[in-house]
């Protein structure tokens, strides 16, 4: 069975961590990260200079690690911040037998306090996580529909 999951939480809340711990516990499990394909291309996570590039990588490794495996979970570790963005990575990935979206719900004040807590390399600066705050769309009835489960995290 091939799997597709999409995380979809604001910088700091837990995403890297919970792909990690899932990977840990389920063979076949793969991780898309963003941030690690920005530091593949540019040396620095927080470098949004080559951004199209990004995404071209981020969407192409998905439709890979697909074909190449019969038995594949393959987790999206990224903000997958808007409504359009959830709905696309199930709409332009039908290879895959199952999505699932995960949310790991943190409050405001969690956000920001996790944020500085992050590794240097890391933190979202001040005046772009209140940006992504302002951005953030809460998923749907229509988009929760689109998947096979939803599973809401709580730290």
């Amino acid at each position: 069975m091939k799997t597709l999951i999409v995380l979809s939480a604001m910088p700091g809340s837990g995403k890297s961590t919970w792909a990690k711990q899932y990977q840990a516990e389920h063979s076949h499990t793969l991780i898309v990260s963003s941030d690690a394909i920005r530091y593949e291309l540019t040396g620095q996570s927080q470098d949004f200079s080559r951004q199209k590039e990004v995404w071209e990588l981020f969407s192409l490794r998905i439709h890979e690690y697909a074909q190449k495996y019969d038995d594949v979970t393959v987790i999206l570790d990224a903000l997958n911040d808007l409504n359009c963005l959830r709905e696309k990575y199930v709409k332009e990935n039908p290879e895959f037998d199952q999505y699932v979206l995960v949310l790991l719900p943190r409050t405001v004040e969690q956000i920001r306090y996790y944020n500085k807590e992050r590794n240097f390399s890391q933190v979202v600066p001040d005046e772009q996580l209140e940006m992504l705050i302002q951005k953030w769309e809460e998923p749907t009835e229509d988009i929760k529909a689109l998947f096979d489960k939803v599973i809401e995290v709580h730290w």
